[in-house]
């Protein structure tokens, strides 16, 4: 990792697409993200001033409610150099309300750092951001934090990370001691020890050989690191068989093709608080984690053709960039790009591959925050802020129309709870309208509609949290004094059984050309797999033209919940017959009759109503931890793991969300104050027969 651990900055002049690191800070909230993102722009140079999560004073999170709050409400992207590499750093949000922050940000990233703490381990969200790091095939180091805090076990954090993760953490750093005790680092690739002069935040370390104490503790873990980079080269397994030494070359070069086959996860330590083993952590991200062409090769698909791309590093071949966040601002809406091959400029006209639509580069920024520097070009591996694209949002691809392209779009959890709200005065109706559109720009699992039975404005969400603040946003940033009701359970059906074949005639004569149109339809259970579609007509009973609209009739019926609000999941519908009138026929007309028959499959099938469950972890002391299992039990909740080894106890449930609003107050007062939890969505289960649902 070379022997320079001091901030030697400089900017990086020259592009060099193995220079770049784009990099994710992840972890449980509070485990100290943000400030770890914090010592990461002090130490390259990018701020002359460590802002602190505490005061409200941080770098990263300069929102008001994230200042208030002191937690990271959406992902915040910056640039930086730490000796001759690029880091663009996105650190993101640890709430599980703002999942999605997460989920988009880890679909353009090429590595991440997961930051968990000393002294709890793996927590709830640090078990879901991993999963999230899984489903994208992002490399990670792991950063195990507040090694000075009471409680705090280098061992047992690597321990959690195994049996909670299945991750393979492969420490390159030890700590010397623990809590008030910790001394410093040993990096066992180089085999010192590393103390760190807390007078000068950190600047100023000193670098000495391993004290006796710690002498058996470095040679037995440097053994497993050989042991553990060895298993995955074929080269260093002779080495380490044959007992030849494994050179500092060899093992940097092991643990970085390891970890770039996510094979491994380098482990480092540290309190970033107290300023020691970020710049440690810093020559990992610069040695391990890999460069956008240390990648598997990204694939995009032409949206007319179906054809299958292989895409270039390449900054000369026609560009091709996803759009991962849009943020609404007032000098005009900012659009993040991930460039995936060619090279973006200002002037120039691209097209949304998924609508056709063109768009207009005004501008483009390097974003340091809530700050940004104009930039001439943003070249493949980069990532970039745009000014000037107007119709494209998260999970769109944009591209020169003569070269469409699309890639795969990021994935996000179904909302979970919904509430209705209403402006105080009529006249600020349509404000109110204007201002839930910009939400639902920026924020992929935001959603509003209007009842159609109440005509009550219904927003949705991820948790009481997310739309708390969305709700304050309205009222204190754009001035709509607003009034919301109590939060409400974002219920889904389900169908029980095969609905048999159901045949639908559509028929309608007022006088000149009529609507006709018939469709035979069988319906079937789907579970977990969402509303499946197939055509399996054969000889042309219906043309290939109308197929599409029974499919959006269907689609159309099963989010409106067969007329009942509650939309219907998991169902695979197959259209078997039909028929069709060479004049009377329409897609208006195969569209209705596709609802229509969708409505009746799902009665002959058997609706049942679904409720969202949430997984719940609780934090209690000893001496409270009778009153809330049983209070939990009142809440029908199914315990499950119970562990009272540690302090705080902690219980483990799964819960139905509609009976947890305002579950945190509850738990406060029947603890004194001194218990706290955590919850995330699980799954959807069937309402029990005896519970009533009197949201509608």
């Amino acid at each position: 990792m070379g022997p320079i651990f001091g901030p030697e900055v400089h900017a990086v002049s020259k592009y060099d697409i193995t220079k770049i690191r784009n990099i994710g800070i992840v972890a449980h909230i509070d485990a100290g993200k943000t400030t770890v993102s914090e010592r990461i722009l002090f130490y390259t140079g990018k701020e002359h001033r460590i802002g602190e999560v505490h005061e409200g004073s941080a770098t990263m999170d300069f929102l008001q409610d994230e200042q208030e709050r002191g937690i990271t409400i959406q992902s915040a992207a910056t640039s930086c150099t730490w000796r001759d590499i690029t880091i663009n750093l996105i650190d993101t949000p640890g709430h599980v309300d703002f999942t999605a922050e997460v989920e988009r940000s880890l679909r353009v990233l090429d590595g991440a750092v997961g930051v968990f703490c000393a002294v709890a381990g793996v927590q709830p969200q640090s078990m879901t951001v991993w999963r999230q790091a899984n489903k994208y095939n992002v490399p990670r180091l792991a950063f195990i934090n507040k090694m000075d805090r009471t409680g705090a076990d280098f061992f047992k954090a690597i321990k959690s990370m195994k049996d909670k993760l299945g991750a393979n953490p492969v420490p390159v750093i030890v700590p010397m001691g623990a809590e008030k005790d910790f001394e410093g680092i040993i990096d066992l690739c180089k085999m010192q020890a590393i103390r760190y002069d807390e007078e000068s935040q950190g600047m100023r370390f000193v670098l000495e050989e391993i004290p006796d104490k710690y002498k058996d503790l470095a040679r037995e873990w440097r053994e497993k690191l050989e042991e553990k980079v060895a298993e995955s080269s074929d080269h260093l397994t002779e080495k380490f068989l044959n007992g030849e030494q494994i050179t500092f070359d060899d093992l940097v070069r092991g643990i970085r093709e390891a970890t770039c086959a996510s094979k491994i996860t380098p482990v480092f330590c540290g309190t970033a608080l107290r300023n020691k083993g970020v710049q440690r952590l810093l020559d990992g991200v610069r040695a391990f984690l890999p460069s956008p062409v240390d990648k598997p090769i990204v694939t995009a698909t032409n949206p007319r053709t179906d054809e299958v791309y292989e895409l270039a590093n390449d900054p000369a071949k026609p560009p091709c960039a996803l759009v991962f966040k849009t943020v609404a601002d007032k000098h005009g809406d900012l659009t993040f790009l991930r460039v995936y091959q060619g090279t973006i400029q200002p002037g120039m006209q691209l097209i949304n591959a998924r609508t056709g639509k063109v768009e207009r580069i005004a501008h483009l920024y390097l974003m340091h925050a809530n700050s940004r520097q104009a930039i001439e070009e943003a070249k493949a591996g980069q990532i970039c802020a745009a000014v000037g694209i107007r119709s494209s949002f998260t999970g769109d691809t944009v591209c020169l129309k003569e070269s469409p392209m699309q890639l795969p779009a990021p994935t996000f959890p179904p909302t979970v709870i919904s509430m209705a709200i209403e402006t105080k005065n009529s006249d600020d109706k349509e404000k109110l309208g204007e201002i839930l559109a910009r939400f639902m720009r920026e924020d992929p699992t935001f959603k509003y509609s209007v009842d159609s039975e109440t005509g009550q404005l219904i927003i949705y969400g991820m948790g009481e949290l997310h739309l708390e603040i969305l709700t304050t946003r309205i009222t204190r940033d754009f001035g709509v004094p607003a009034n919301v009701g109590r939060p409400r359970v974002a219920y889904r059906q389900t169908i029980q059984k095969p609905s048999g074949r159901i045949d639908l005639k559509y028929a309608k004569q007022s006088g000149g050309r009529g609507q006709f149109a018939q469709v035979r339809i069988e319906m079937e259970p789907n579970p977990g797999k969402g509303f499946e579609f197939s055509n399996e007509i054969t000889g042309g009973a219906i043309p290939k033209e109308y197929i599409s609209p029974i499919e959006a009739g269907c689609r159309q019926a099963a989010e409106s919940g067969c007329g009942s609000g509650y939309p219907v999941i998991d169902t695979k519908v197959r259209l078997v017959d039909g028929k069709y009138h060479d004049v009377d026929s329409s897609e208006m007309a195969f569209q209705i009759a596709g609802s229509m028959a969708f409505q009746d499959a799902a009665k002959a099938a058997g609706l049942q109503m679904l409720e969202p469950i949430m997984s719940v972890v609780v934090y209690v002391p000893a001496e409270f931890l009778s009153p809330i299992i049983g209070d939990l039990n009142k809440r029908r909740a199914t315990i499950g793991e119970l562990n009272t080894s540690k302090e705080p106890n902690e219980v483990h449930a799964s819960t139905p969300l509609a009976e947890l609003f305002g579950y945190t107050t509850v738990l406060r007062s029947l603890s004194q104050g001194r218990a706290s939890c955590e919850m995330e969505p699980f799954e959807y289960q069937p309402v029990p027969g005896n519970i009533k649902i009197d949201q509608k």
